[in-house]
């Protein structure tokens, strides 16, 4: 027997003994706990698989005949709980999943890579966005550490080319938009398109996708809105915008080759707060190497400390993942291991969370909205008092316990929202 429910925007469904499935009303499989692993599916077709081994948390991506197996799996107890749903509103949702399938879903995976240029990153509390392209790439582009949009170039669309873009998804999510209550703006700066576009992607955006709220990536060197462009942004459903800040030693930022400038960050911060608007600080673990540590550390939260950041702000530590051959790589050589970044991360989160603040681990190898394909797989040590946001499946907090046999947990999903 296969427990099923409409609740959320989303197909729940329980089999005892078996799992927990989640789909949204297009009949797309999202999310779902089997045989002691969960698994989390982006729009992209990317499936994820986490897990815990002895300490170490594994994420890895599941291989094509694996996925295509388990994605079979999920559809089979769809069609279980349709047999026996009681409701007519959870039938007509069963019966549509049902009749999805893999065929549907490559096909449904094309569609997608027809509308967006690749997703690189995004915040690990906008998963279950829309995300909408208001400019493809990154102004900059030079951070010596990042390599998210060196395949493209960068440009701002004109709001003619958004608002088709955006229509465009909405009749392509159809029904499954409803599970996704947040509007993401990407690419890297699309607060820095020219004013006037950049208004004109916000009416379109809460346009298009009414009643949802809107959150962006910004730079702090290159974005010239004022103020009073913020609070009009604010006013018009801008929640939040995210900061890569990095770090607030200049030295260490020039190793990262950004123009290191952390006052300019201190400013758009307290202009995002005084309008109302959340800010999202993304601080890099281990930037610097060793012979950085200290000055990194101190001087960040000091930085920090400038900006008045409140309840409603988040801090985001970011494992800095060092590609040899990198521009990085080559600049500094004296990297940290893996117990030293543990111990820089404890320190962030000790000194920032003495002060009140909020903070939460990024792990950018975990994201699944996007078209380019990850790492094959990797391990993370399990963190004494690691937090996540709680809008997303992996957000629980703390370490789960060890694993035992259990019935599948019966707990909701919880989506962003």
């Amino acid at each position: 027997m296969v427990e099923a429910r409409v609740i959320g925007g989303a197909i729940r469904l329980v089999a005892p003994n078996e799992g927990v499935y989640v789909l949204d009303l297009e009949g797309r499989p999202t999310f779902f706990e089997h045989g002691m692993r969960s698994y989390e599916r982006g729009l992209s077709g990317l499936l994820v698989r986490k897990s815990w081994d002895g300490g170490r948390r594994i994420v890895e991506e599941v291989p094509g005949g694996e996925r295509e197996s388990l994605l079979e799996h999920v559809y089979g107890a769809v069609r279980r709980a349709l047999e026996g749903a009681a409701d007519e509103a959870t039938r007509d949702a069963l019966a549509l999943a049902a009749s999805r399938g893999i065929g549907w879903l490559r096909e449904d995976e094309r569609r997608f890579a027809s509308l967006y240029m690749p997703i690189s990153i995004l915040p690990p509390d906008q998963y279950l966005s829309i995300v909408l392209q208001a400019t493809v790439g990154c102004s900059y582009n030079k951070c010596s550490f990042c390599d998210f949009y060196r395949d493209r170039g960068y440009r701002a669309k004109d709001p003619r080319e958004f608002e088709a873009h955006a229509r465009e998804v909405r009749e392509w999510l159809g029904a499954g938009a409803m599970l996704r209550g947040r509007i993401f703006l990407a690419d890297a700066n699309p607060l820095g398109a020219p004013r006037d576009y950049v208004l004109e992607y916000a009416r379109i955006a809460r346009e298009t996708f009414p009643g949802r709220e809107l959150f962006a990536f910004a730079d702090y060197f290159s974005t010239r809105l004022t103020p009073s462009d913020y609070a009009r942004l604010r006013s018009m459903g801008l929640r939040r915008v995210y900061i890569g800040l990095e770090s607030g030693s200049r030295e260490v930022l020039r190793v990262l080759n950004k123009p290191p400038e952390p006052r300019l960050a201190v400013r758009m911060a307290r202009s995002l707060g005084e309008a109302g608007i959340s800010r999202g600080l993304i601080v890099l673990v281990g930037a610097g190497g060793r012979g950085l540590w200290r000055r990194h550390v101190r001087e960040t939260v000091d930085v920090i400390d400038s900006m008045d950041l409140g309840g409603d702000d988040l801090i985001f530590l970011s494992r800095l993942l060092v590609k040899p051959g990198s521009p990085y790589a080559l600049a500094e050589r004296d990297h940290m291991e893996a117990r030293e970044l543990d111990a820089q991360e404890r320190e962030f989160e000790d000194e920032l969370r003495s002060r009140g603040l909020r903070v939460a681990p990024y792990d950018i190898r975990e994201a699944i909205y996007r078209s380019r394909r990850p790492a094959a797989s990797c391990t993370r040590p399990r963190g004494p008092r690691r937090r996540r946001p709680a809008a997303y499946p992996s957000a629980r907090l703390g370490p789960p316990p060890a694993p035992r046999p259990r019935a599948p947990s019966r707990r909701w999903w919880p989506c962003a929202r």
